[in-house]
């Protein structure tokens, strides 16, 4: 039954709770697109099918979904209902499909186990419902003595006794195909919201003599989506405190497990230590031994073994060698390539360079556009100047360079291995091997200067 099996995902809806001019869709959530969950569940499934039926914002939407074998997107240009989204989808259908699986497209916890465990039930209609404390805002699914699904009310036609059912409906939804694409024929329009109610289906089932299964799930939590903002940030931070806990469990130390934010896409290795209020974004690979301190974001990053970082760096988009040791409050931007055991200190900027092994940049520099050799020393207060207002140029440092404080070297320019650069100069052409340069005006001292000037001020001010 799994190779013949569509999966219907619903995607067209704005989620307009959320009060946003974005799609509830597109909104983060623990670190991706809500949507996203349902494309990567469906990428682990790999139904015969999967249609995504999508509408506002529909471009953004699909984007945020990807594209996979097996998967086709099909547009409701009349938001009519659930129903009238289904129905939109029907003829996308392939022809050897003899079951369909609906799910609600903002669900982004949707268990796997679930949706397998719908595609290998044998009967025409279920449904799948989970019990909460405070039911309000919901739809309830009515069953009879035997647990089968009579109907279900929607919250707005609820009667008072109907209040009381604590069942509700989560959306998620299995037909057996013939018997959906004639039951959705007679699915007539709500007066109250003029729309198709899928719900509706069950109702006719059951006049129809057609048995209603219904899986009371017992993990409310995971089919049920953020109906909020609120909701979105509760739903974020159990799917972060889960990932979190998962890397303990694989030999990873995480101080506080609740302030800590790790994607789905991240990879860390065994004895990695993680301070609090660390995150750790896109692509990023932690190596063994790697120590986070507090306050870092790291994003599409490499982190090379042994290496520290932080606190309160910012990495982006960068490949950071064997024990290299980075910050305080260091922001490494994207194309920073560093070696092993290279030290990027505090209030320092990178931007597209390679560092050779044992070089340091210590403190209060910006280094763009440059290639640095092995054990050069970089001193307080240095700049690349890289930018001529039209276009970004090269800096080039050969090994054992030592570059002293608050000097610039205007790129294009090189500056060649075992050279000495004075501390405050300007760098405007190469410096060869082994060579010193400088470039200052010559310090004049004018003797009692001051004084003068102190005693002109006191006057003035008639002190």
């Amino acid at each position: 039954m799994k190779n013949n099996t569509a999966v219907i995902v619903m995607a067209a809806g704005a989620g307009t709770r959320f009060k946003s001019k974005y799609s509830k869709l597109l909104h983060n959530m623990a670190g991706k697109p809500v949507i996203s969950y349902l494309g990567s569940l469906m990428k682990k499934i790999k139904p015969t099918q999967t249609i995504f039926v999508v509408s506002f914002q529909k471009d953004e939407v699909m984007k945020a979904i990807g594209v996979a074998k097996g998967f086709s997107f099909v547009e409701q240009k009349v938001l009519d209902g659930t129903a009238g989204a289904v129905r939109v989808a029907l003829p996308s259908l392939n022809n050897d499909i003899n079951k369909v699986i609906v799910v609600p497209g903002d669900t982004p916890t949707i268990p796997q186990g679930l949706i397998v465990e719908l595609m290998e039930d044998k009967r025409k209609v279920v449904v799948v419902g989970t019990r909460i404390e405070n039911p309000k805002g919901y739809g309830r699914i009515k069953t009879d003595k035997k647990g089968l699904a009579i109907k279900i009310i929607e919250e707005t036609d609820l009667s008072k006794e109907d209040k009381k059912i604590d069942l509700v409906n989560t959306s998620i939804y299995c037909f057996e195909r013939k018997f959906l694409e004639q039951t959705l024929k007679n699915v007539a329009k709500n007066k109250k919201k003029n729309e198709f109610y899928l719900t509706d289906v069950i109702e006719i089932a059951n006049k129809s003599k057609v048995a209603v299964g219904c899986i009371d799930y017992p993990y409310t939590d995971n089919v049920l989506g953020p109906n909020d903002r609120a909701g979105l940030v509760e739903a974020s931070l159990a799917v972060w405190m889960e990932r979190a806990v998962n890397y303990l469990g694989e030999g990873v130390t995480i101080l506080d497990p609740s302030r800590v934010f790790i994607d789905e896409e991240v990879v860390i290795a065994k004895d990695v230590k993680i301070n609090p209020d660390v995150y750790l974004t896109g692509n990023t690979v932690i190596e063994e031994d790697v120590e986070i301190l507090e306050g870092c974001r790291i994003g599409n990053s490499r982190i090379g073994k042994g290496s520290i970082v932080g606190p309160y760096v910012i990495i982006d988009g960068a490949n950071i060698g064997s024990e290299n040791k980075l910050g305080p409050f260091t922001y490494i931007r994207p194309g920073t390539k560093t070696d092993k055991k290279v030290k990027i200190g505090g209030f320092v900027e990178t931007k597209k360079i390679t560092v050779g092994e044992g070089s340091k940049i210590p403190h209060l520099s910006y280094v763009g556009d440059a290639v640095i050799g092995k054990n050069v020393n970089i001193g307080c207060g240095v700049i690349t100047c890289n930018y001529d207002g039209f276009n970004k140029h090269l800096t080039e440092i050969g090994d054992n360079v030592f570059v002293g404080s608050d000097s610039q070297l205007v790129a294009p320019v090189k500056v060649n291995n075992n050279a000495y650069i004075a501390a405050g100069t300007t760098v405007t052409s190469e410096v060869p091997v082994d060579s010193l340069a400088i470039s200052r005006t010559k310090q004049k001292n004018i003797e009692g200067y001051a004084a003068k000037i102190r005693e002109r001020k006191s006057k003035k001010h008639g002190e």
